[in-house]
């Protein structure tokens, strides 16, 4: 089975959110650009309590891990996965971002931000 590879990803994500296409365009074809890219993207969705784009976004990060080439995989752990922020906030409650986020992105940011020590 072939690998999904970035030119996939960055259609994808041009397609289920426009309004991404114009910070992708500007990273100058770096995958771990457009990933950090991709991160501000959710981050800001979080930030609006956009419960299914957020959803969206996690999905597509997923299926990319999951499917991707060994170089996407590291991609999307480093710099975009590591990048993802969960914050208290004192005006509303986004913990929900944290849960809805899949397992495996989970123990990815987990492995980052929690080591065993």
């Amino acid at each position: 089975m072939e690998k999904l590879h970035r030119s996939q990803l960055l259609a994808e994500l041009k397609e289920s959110f426009p309004d991404l296409t114009e910070a992708l365009n500007a990273e100058s074809g770096l995958l771990s650009f457009e990933l950090n890219a991709f991160c501000r993207f959710t981050m800001a969705k979080i930030k609006q309590d956009d419960h299914e784009a957020v959803a969206a976004c996690y999905a597509i990060a997923l299926k990319y891990y999951e499917k991707g080439s060994a170089k996407m995989r590291d991609a999307i752990d480093t710099c975009y996965v590591e990048d993802l922020e969960f914050p208290p906030h004192k005006k509303r409650d986004q913990t929900w971002a944290w849960e809805i986020l899949p397992k495996q992105l989970k123990e990815l940011y987990n492995n980052f931000h929690n080591p065993a020590i």
